[in-house]
């Protein structure tokens, strides 16, 4: 096994990446792409002594079969031969992250086992897998053994995007797959596997896309903080690897991100609505100065407002998604006011946004202090054991 842990673009195209122990990414990534998919094979090592365990090799997304050809010779390089995946994990049905399986399972791997939901294996069922060789994820809702016995944890995230979407936590690497959910367009010049901030444009814009609602993605959250409490990196299906500071960071905004049907109407604004979002938005800056005085700069700086707004002499001007921007800039501005100036702010947002005919935005009036996450430990949990009796016969 060769030991390949830089990310440069060189070694993207060519080597399997090493981004925690025994876990490799194996994609296909060529230069300029801005969106690609990201397989990635966990290796579970034999285990001697006096009860000695078998190894097991993991395979997580696959990807597509225009893919497969990279993936099979990336996988290679750690294992020796694809013939040893011993499973391969999906965590929904869309074929540019998963239709590989077909291929594998009839040529390359026939004696894997398919893991995912029961709403996934309703579709992945085409590709010509045979139901023995599917493993219900939902049978194993506090995790599982595989054969070296280490254990995998499912951590449900449905309709993110698809209704039965699950992720991977492994507690041994406190590596989280997470399939679409932190999933992220790519600019074209960035180096390296690795996420930063430049990367939340991206992402923000995936989710909003591909997203049903915001509050599929808070429930999804809720789900990793309860079951991943020490997490540490977060390996999408798309994009780039979230770690260190990143995790919590992105996390955070996420799980605040209007998507989907949240913003299906300021997807569709006309140029005179936008006009009359940022006549409200001027309205607020104005109520706001004398009390943050820097109001502007604020705003246009923010990562979830600077795309969508354009400084000017009068202000700022609205060039998209303004209901959503109304909403963020009135938490902003009065997270740093007293009650006594936030209240009437608050108002006047929701009295602009009523006398120009516009979608009342969602503020919360006298509002008290937000609550914070679960931060309690990990509950108590058993774990189940999936037979894989059938692997090698």
């Amino acid at each position: 096994m060769q030991n390949h842990t830089a990310d440069s673009s060189a070694t993207l195209a060519s080597q399997p990446v090493q981004i925690a122990p025994n876990t490799w990414w194996v994609g296909k990534r060529q230069p300029g792409q801005i969106f690609y998919a990201n397989p990635y094979l966990r290796t579970f090592p034999e285990r001697g002594g006096s009860d000695p365990k078998p190894a097991f090799h993991l395979l997580i997304d696959p990807g597509s079969n225009n893919d497969f050809a990279v993936v099979r010779a990336k996988s290679e390089r750690v294992i020796g031969s694809i013939d040893k995946v011993g499973g391969i994990f999906i965590n929904h049905q869309d074929p540019d992250v998963g239709s590989a399986v077909g291929l594998m399972m009839g040529r390359y791997t026939p004696r894997a086992h398919v893991l995912c939901s029961e709403d996934t294996w309703r579709l992945v069922q085409y590709y010509n897998i045979p139901r023995e060789r599917f493993v219900q994820m939902e049978r194993f809702p506090n995790g599982m053994y595989f054969p070296n016995g280490e254990e995998i944890l499912p951590v449900p995230s449905p309709f993110c995007h698809f209704v039965g979407a699950v992720m991977l936590y492994d507690p041994q690497t406190k590596v989280l797959f997470s399939g679409d959910l932190f999933g992220a367009l790519t600019d074209k010049e960035a180096e390296g596997l690795f996420a930063d901030e430049s990367d939340w444009a991206g992402m923000r814009a995936f989710h909003q896309i591909y997203m049903p609602s915001n509050q599929a993605l808070r429930y999804a959250v809720r789900m990793i903080r309860e079951k991943c409490p020490d997490l540490e990196m977060i390996a999408p299906q798309h994009g780039r690897v979230l770690r260190g500071e990143w995790v919590q960071e992105f996390m955070r905004r996420i799980e605040a991100l209007p998507v989907g049907l949240d913003i299906l109407d300021d997807r569709q604004a006309t140029d005179d609505e936008l006009r009359a979002w940022t006549t409200v938005m001027n309205r607020v800056l104005a109520m706001a100065e004398p009390w943050v005085p820097d109001a502007p700069t604020l705003l246009a700086a923010d990562p979830d407002l600077r795309d969508h707004l354009e400084r000017h002499a009068e202000g700022l001007r609205v060039t998209s998604m303004g209901r959503v921007c109304i909403e963020r800039a009135i938490r902003l501005l009065c997270d740093r006011l007293p009650a006594e100036a936030a209240d009437p702010i608050r108002y006047e947002a929701v009295t602009a946004a009523g006398e120009l005919d516009l979608p009342t935005p969602n503020i919360e009036l006298d509002e008290g202090d937000a609550p914070t996450p679960d931060d309690s430990p990990r509950k108590t949990r058993t774990t189940g054991q999936f037979a894989f009796a059938r692997i090698g016969e």
